[in-house]
């Protein structure tokens, strides 16, 4: 049984891997072609600038540099649309192979091989899981490029609009650089409870030190507003420098408001402190986690209700198998998806994440205890 445990599971793997480069050769070949003449500029600049000799391998390095990470982007996005596609292509071989009646006629159980199947869609789902928490993170920044970004290998910069932290105070930014975290033409409006203004900082530049959580200032200034009974002769006196300035409006919370694919790839740590902040971000933390750990649930759940379209014990067309397959599992996880990550109105954010899990489980149970094996 060891055996034929192991022969089912690498089958799997091998057609889970081999489906999803082709998938992903493809994405990357669409979008080459797409975006040729900016992946070209970048090259003529990587050229210009003395870093490669030829403009063919420039252009094939920053093909490389930009598609490269996006591979772990690829694994965390389409694990469970492509462990459903590996195990139709693997059950059908053995279909086709006629394995599966001589499992049966030795005395083999369907219903073990859906086991092993699933099993093994778990062990991807653990390294999903380790991609989650060590590779994503470091790979953010980079990921949430855009094509204009080639040339300089970082985000496209752009303005911080008024956007209010933690403390309440509002801060917005005429530029925005995240491979420096700098902020250029920063301005701060400090303000009390009741959401008066208490203070307006202002400064040329400001750059984000991690470590201490704040903003360091050149060229900062504050102004307070006049207190009642003050003339306006008295209102030099209220402007005074300042070199920081203490946000918990961070470089990570800047790109996760601006970029939506940039929450999903931070870590649980990092999703922890930025529910510490409070307010939106605690209702975006709680609903990062809730996705992060249903949602593997709910890919092995749909793939347990799927195995039943092909793992069949008369002979049948796993062609039309293939597209009840799709018909049902498709909608199914893109519905799970949207119900994790998608605001429901009267439902808490715990609540409205358990119900794919909630619906899945009996529809799973179900479809595997009347599996005919």
């Amino acid at each position: 049984m060891k055996i034929i445990d192991r022969y089912v599971a690498a089958r799997f793997l091998v057609n889970f891997f081999l489906l999803g480069a082709a998938l992903y050769v493809f994405g990357v070949s669409v979008d080459v072609v797409i975006q040729a003449s900016r992946f070209l500029d970048a090259a003529d600049t990587a050229v210009a600038a003395g870093r490669y000799g030829s403009r063919i391998i420039a252009f094939m390095m920053m093909v490389l540099d930009f598609h490269g990470p996006r591979i772990f982007q690829f694994f965390q996005f389409m694990l469970g649309f492509v462990s459903i596609g590996a195990m139709g292509f693997a059950v059908s071989q053995m279909h086709r192979n006629r394995e599966l009646t001589a499992l049966m006629a030795s005395g083999v159980k369907l219903r073990r091989l859906a086991y092993v199947l699933l099993l093994t869609a778990g062990a991807l789902q653990c390294f999903q899981f380790v991609n989650q928490e060590l590779i994503l993170p470091n790979l953010a920044a980079r990921l949430v490029r855009d094509h204009s970004g080639l040339k300089y290998d970082t985000v496209s910069q752009f303005p911080i609009p008024l956007t209010r932290d933690g403390r309440g105070t509002l801060i917005q930014a005429i530029r925005f650089d995240p491979a420096l975290n700098t902020a250029t033409g920063l301005v701060a409006i400090e303000r009390d409870e009741k959401g008066n203004a208490t203070r307006r900082i202002s400064a040329t530049s400001a750059q984000w030190n991690a470590q201490d959580k704040k903003w360091m200032l050149t060229g900062g200034s504050a102004i307070e507003p006049l207190k009642p009974g003050s003339t306006a002769q008295q209102k030099a006196s209220f402007t005074t420098s300042v070199d920081q300035l203490e946000s918990d409006l961070g470089p990570e919370l800047i790109l996760s408001r601006r970029y939506r694919l940039y929450g999903p790839m931070l870590s649980t740590r990092q999703v922890f402190e930025l529910m510490g902040r409070g307010g939106d971000n605690h209702n975006q933390g709680v609903r990062l986690l809730c996705a992060r750990f249903i949602g593997p649930i709910a890919n092995l759940l749909v793939l347990a209700a799927t195995i039943p379209f092909f793992l069949r014990r008369e002979p049948c067309n796993m062609l039309v198998q293939s597209v009840r397959a799709a018909a049902f599992s498709i909608p199914t996880m893109i519905g799970a998806a949207v119900m994790l990550l998608v605001p429901t109105e009267g439902l808490s954010i715990p609540i409205a994440s358990a119900l794919p899990f909630a619906l899945l489980l009996p529809l799973a149970a179900y479809r595997l205890t009347e599996l005919r094996s």
